[in-house]
């Protein structure tokens, strides 16, 4: 996913300099670098309140070009796999008191029955888990790392094959995803960054007229 930083008309910012119209490619380039910070900055901060995930780290995610006096244009770059349901907001299930037999171990034990795992991605959402009675979604750890798994239905593991393909680890949303999502991030923050542009470039010729820049 990317956002791009444009700038505002420069013929305008060369007619606000005046004598000092040179000026405007430097005081261009500052504000938009200004406002792509800003925009990263108020992107982390939407998909926070609206997202219950621990540690998304969504300004390390997205990641800025800058502009440069060239090419007066910023561009926000997000990348990043779908993050682990297990990351986000999540309740542990509770085994029941019944004994069943369980073809993975090859044995027999207790928790048939019980309450099925389960997690939200939103905080403004309810927890959502298995809608099979059978199929419950858990919580382990595999030794790399714990997640919620759920078993596959009908799925056998063959001998020789990598991986466990009678689980499958339950995904939420990615960092881009969440960031691009238009009625809860992207789409709140938009209005913002060409007012914060317009800011920033009076900012600048400010410092222009007192010789800062």
């Amino acid at each position: 996913m990317s956002i791009n930083i444009e700038s505002v008309n420069i013929r305008q910012v060369e007619r606000r300099l005046g004598s000092m119209k040179q000026k405007a490619p430097k005081v261009m380039k500052l504000a938009v670098n200004d406002t792509a910070r800003k925009a990263r900055s108020r992107l982390a901060k939407e998909a926070q309140k609206k997202y219950a995930v621990k540690t998304a780290g969504f300004n390390r995610v997205m990641k800025i070009k800058f502009a440069s006096a060239s090419n007066i244009a910023a561009v926000i770059h997000a990348r990043g796999e779908k993050i682990p349901l297990y990351k986000f907001a999540h309740r542990s299930g509770t085994l029941g008191s019944e004994v069943y037999y369980n073809p993975t171990l090859h044995r027999y034990q207790d928790g048939k029955g019980g309450t099925s795992a389960s997690g939200k991605q939103l905080k403004s959402s309810g927890f959502k888990s298995s809608t099979s009675a059978k199929l419950k979604w858990f919580i382990a750890n595999t030794g790399k790392h714990t997640g919620i798994f759920v078993r596959n239905a009908g799925v056998k593991r063959h001998e020789g094959s990598r991986g466990n393909p009678e689980i499958s680890e339950k995904m939420g949303a990615s960092v881009p995803e969440m960031i691009g999502n238009e009625k809860r991030v992207y789409g709140i923050v938009r209005p913002y960054i060409q007012s914060d542009l317009q800011k920033a470039v009076s900012r600048h010729i400010m410092r222009a007229f007192r010789g800062e820049i």
